[in-house]
């Protein structure tokens, strides 16, 4: 079975657009993508224009390689934009209400890119020059409600 995860409000959306697929882990078998928003920038370079759910080594920004002849599914990462992902995940059903609030509260105030993939599940963007302390205090604040993944810092 292919399962293909998407995100229906990248945080730059380019115009003209180009979809581009990467492999992701998948725990019950079959074929898993991450479908990624991207900005053509070559023949075969594309800048991500959304801040990947389950891709890992690559963030907002990075420039990567796909081609038509391997359905452009992603190949490398060309070039690094410098910005970080940070995932957070709510680990009970029952806290997702009023941690996604706290969540989206903190996100707000502080000014993060992030895209949520569901109410207990979100992927920020972390600038590079940018001091991440208050935030990361922040979530240390939501305790053991969460898991914490920081992807590329």
């Amino acid at each position: 079975m292919t399962r293909i995860a998407t995100h229906p409000t990248p945080v730059r959306r380019a115009v003209p657009s180009f979809m581009l697929r990467a492999v992701v882990d998948d725990v019950g078998g079959g074929d898993s993508f991450e479908q990624l928003w991207t900005e053509r920038v070559g023949d075969d370079r594309f800048e991500l224009s959304c801040i990947p759910f389950f891709a890992y080594d690559m963030a907002l920004g990075d420039v990567v390689r796909a081609e038509a002849a391997t359905g452009y599914v992603i190949q490398s990462v060309v070039q690094r934009s410098g910005n970080g992902v940070v995932r957070v995940a709510v680990k009970r059903p029952e806290d997702v209400d009023a941690v996604h609030l706290r969540l989206h509260d903190l996100l707000g105030r502080l000014e993060y890119l992030c895209e949520w993939f569901a109410p207990g599940y979100v992927a920020i963007s972390l600038e590079p020059g940018r001091s991440h302390e208050e935030f990361f205090t922040g979530l240390a604040e939501l305790g053991e409600s969460v898991e914490i993944e920081r992807v590329l810092v």
